[in-house]
């Protein structure tokens, strides 16, 4: 690596590292070594694609596409592995209130949910959803990270919507229904 790109990248991070942290927690559920793994696979990939296609227009914007694709691909693999074995850990969700644990109980398995329904969206669908609902961008903002129109990214987010809707109507239904 060039001196250049080495302080280039350390700008990346100082600019942008602490927002694309935040984003892979929020999705991961937890800070540990999932979550350094797609925080530093989120870098990596940036900077091979501006070797590769020269400058980025929106490097935030695109940090945090990636970020989001590499946390979701993260937990899709931790829900294939959940289902080849039994016992596995705990997600380590914090506690939403120490007071109520029926409400916390019920709290952290909507977040696995919802985690686990993302993973059954498309991947433009999850990025598009994990950049407007969970990053607070606006479709305009994402649309640059994505590479596509505001009207597309509105197309994303209705359809991942539903997907989301239905796949958590149907969840909640069936765990309702006695055994």
């Amino acid at each position: 690596m060039l001196p250049a790109e080495s302080s280039v990248n350390e700008a990346l991070i100082k600019l942008h590292g602490e927002a694309v942290w935040r984003l892979i927690v929020r999705i991961l559920g937890n800070d540990g070594h999932d979550a350094a793994d797609c925080f530093q696979q989120a870098f990596v990939e940036l900077v091979g694609r501006q070797r590769r296609h020269g400058d980025v227009r929106d490097a935030g914007g695109l940090l945090r596409r990636i970020a989001a694709a590499r946390a979701v691909d993260c937990v899709r693999r931790r829900i294939r592995q959940r289902a080849r074995i039994d016992d596995v850990d705990p997600l380590g969700l914090p506690a939403r209130s120490a007071n109520d644990p029926h409400a916390t109980a019920e709290g952290s398995e909507l977040v696995n949910d919802l985690r686990t329904a993302l993973t059954r969206l498309s991947a433009r669908q999850a990025e598009a959803f994990v950049l407007v609902e969970v990053e607070c961008l606006t479709r305009e903002q994402a649309a640059l990270a994505l590479g596509v129109s505001a009207n597309h990214v509105a197309v994303l987010l209705h359809r991942a919507r539903a997907a989301l809707r239905e796949h958590l109507a149907s969840h909640h239904a069936s765990s309702e229904t006695p055994s």
